[in-house]
């Protein structure tokens, strides 16, 4: 039996959908244990979504965002997910 880490299970658990979402996040009163740091960045090698500062991911995969909310959670955190539209001002 292989050992799937918690990232790869997170992102086998929901369907794709395109888009550009946003996930803000927050630990409070405790920092995050450092496996979430090393998921996480298993989870951003997926559809190369990533940190755009520090508690703020952003992607183009809703699975991807789901994965991320799901390990946020997982870690004691908090986290809410956004959909965007480029608005052209």
């Amino acid at each position: 039996m292989v050992n799937r880490s918690i990232a790869q299970q997170l992102l086998d658990d929901d369907k794709d959908e395109a888009g550009r979402w946003i996930i803000v996040y927050d630990f409070i009163e405790h920092k995050p244990n450092p496996n979430f740091w090393v998921n996480l960045k298993r989870i951003s090698k997926t559809n190369g979504g990533g940190l755009i500062q520090y508690s703020v991911y952003q992607t183009e995969s809703l699975r991807e965002a789901q994965a991320v909310r799901k390990l946020v959670n997982h870690y004691g955190g908090e986290a809410m997910v956004f959909r965007c539209v480029e608005a052209n001002l």
